[in-house]
């Protein structure tokens, strides 16, 4: 039975998926999906990134998590010409999973957002040890937070970096290109 302050909080990621109701309480609660990326990042953290790191295979993830085995590779659909082009593990970088993330202007704030309330509600807490750090150059403005921390499964370390024109202005055409990496190191056995 739901506590009595606990919400329901519904989640749609693409018109093909399926929706997903899930009771969660305030303090942990998954933004609703506005298809312009934030529910569909911490589904690429949580739903796919996470899940291959410890070992299951693409394949299956896909089919639960929404993904299509495009032309270019894995992605992930948002609305319209949003979505996420995931980079699986590979032979080079098994520990790390990366994503590159296309979407509103005006969706920087909410993804951040989400990615900061699920690192300090994840079991246990990550700690963010950069938050909206900007590095500049003459044609890139890079905005990076992070969150790292120690689990029963090894060191986790999620980075969304936000990449933009020096002026701040999208480097997607109208939209925003954002590069998130999911990266789970083995603890020593």
């Amino acid at each position: 039975m739901p506590e009595p302050n606990a919400m329901k909080i519904c989640l749609t990621i693409t018109a093909a998926a399926a929706l997903a109701c899930v009771g969660a309480s305030a303090t942990n609660a998954q933004p609703a999906s506005d298809g312009k990326g934030a529910a569909a990042a911490l589904v690429v953290v949580r739903d796919i990134c996470l899940p291959i790191l410890k070992g299951a295979k693409i394949d299956t993830v896909a089919k639960t998590a929404g993904l299509k085995n495009r032309r270019d590779g894995w992605v992930l659909p948002i609305a319209g010409k949003r979505h996420i082009e995931l980079s699986p593990p590979g032979g080079s970088n098994p520990h790390v999973c990366e994503a590159t993330v296309i979407h509103d202007p005006d969706a920087g704030a909410a993804i951040l957002s989400a990615l900061r309330g699920w690192a300090s509600s994840h079991s246990p807490p990550l700690q963010a040890t950069k938050i909206e750090q900007v590095a500049s150059g003459a044609i890139y403005r890079l905005t990076t937070s992070t969150w790292e921390g120690k689990t029963a499964d090894g060191n986790l370390a999620v980075v969304y970096a936000e990449d933009k024109t020096p002026d701040g202005k999208p480097v997607a055409g109208n939209l925003d290109q954002a590069t998130l990496t999911v990266a789970l190191t083995p603890g020593a056995s």
